[in-house]
Parts: C-alpha cells; sequence; structure tokens
C-alpha cells in the first residue's frame, strides 16, 4: 500500500467517523399525547397521516443515514420541540452505500407493544379455547434438603453373592 493509499483510506475513514444517524423509535416526551406529538411531527416535517402512523408505529427507524453532526442536531431540535424522542447515533453507513440500505430489520419495540401478527393472535386464541390437560400431581411431594430420595421398601434387597474364597491367602 502506497502512502496515496493510505491516506486516501484514512480520510475515508474520518469521514464516515463524522456521520451520523437520526434514530426514532415512536417515544415521546412525558407530558405530551400521542396524537399530538403525531400531529406536530407531521405538520413540521410535512407528512402525510400514512407516513406519521408509520413513523410512529414503535419499530425503530433512522430518520436521516450519514448527515453531518450540525444537521442531526438540527432535526433532533426540530423533533424535540414537536415532543418526540430521538437519538444521534454514530453513523455505521459507508457513504457510498448509505443510499442502498433499507430500513434496519431488527428492532426492539416499546414495552407494550402487541408485536403479534394478527395470524399468529387468532392462533394464540385458538389455542387457549384448548387447554391441554395436564397429568395429576397430587401423588407428588416436596422432602426436606437431605433426605433420601428413594424409600428402604423402594429397593429390593441385595443378596450377597456365596463366594468361595478358602483358596485365598494373605502373605
Amino acid at each position: 500500500m502506497t502512502d496515496k493509499d493510505l491516506s486516501k483510506s484514512q480520510v475515508e475513514r474520518s469521514a464516515a467517523a463524522d456521520l451520523f444517524d437520526l434514530v426514532f423509535r415512536g417515544e415521546i416526551a412525558p407530558g405530551n399525547s400521542d396524537a399530538e406529538v403525531k400531529q406536530r411531527v407531521a405538520v413540521s416535517f410535512n407528512l402525510d397521516s400514512a407516513a406519521a402512523d408509520q413513523l410512529f408505529s414503535g419499530a425503530q427507524v433512522r430518520l436521516k443515514r450519514g448527515v453531518d453532526k450540525p444537521t442531526a442536531e438540527r432535526i433532533l431540535q426540530r423533533l424535540t420541540d414537536a415532543g418526540a424522542i430521538a437519538m444521534i447515533v454514530p453513523s455505521s453507513v459507508q457513504p457510498e452505500t448509505q443510499e442502498s440500505l433499507a430500513q434496519d430489520p431488527l428492532s426492539l419495540a416499546p414495552l407494550g407493544t402487541n408485536v403479534l401478527d394478527d395470524n399468529e393472535e387468532v392462533k394464540r386464541e385458538k389455542a387457549a379455547i384448548k387447554k391441554p390437560v395436564l397429568p395429576s400431581l397430587d401423588h407428588l411431594s416436596l422432602e426436606p434438603v437431605g433426605t433420601r430420595m428413594v424409600r428402604d421398601t423402594e429397593v429390593p434387597p441385595i443378596k450377597a453373592p456365596d463366594l468361595d474364597t478358602s483358596k485365598f491367602s494373605l502373605e
């Protein structure tokens, strides 16, 4: 690798390190209602109701990828003023590939969010109707620590083998 290649690589890494993503999970600041915050965000960012609903679905959304710090802070301030909670995180996207990436496939849903699909809910409800038959556990009991688990009456007697040891001697 030449000095020219090294400096180009360092510049690319430095440029990527100076980029940030703005992450939003649909959380709102305390003291605000969901509907009001959704409305203010929609007005502030000129969104239709379907886009605003998708934004507040509870899934993690990267609103902006690979932007500089002042841009990320400006967008964060607009969200904060509307009553929404978002985060600025270091970008993991290289500048040349950021347009080709889709939304993150995995995220954490806010507490209390229904994460089941409608079909899964129907299956779960049908399964709840058919209660499984559990075996009776009435014959089981707990014993104190150190108690022998097998009672003497449960162990068959051990018959001592009849061995002739007369031919053996100790010398």
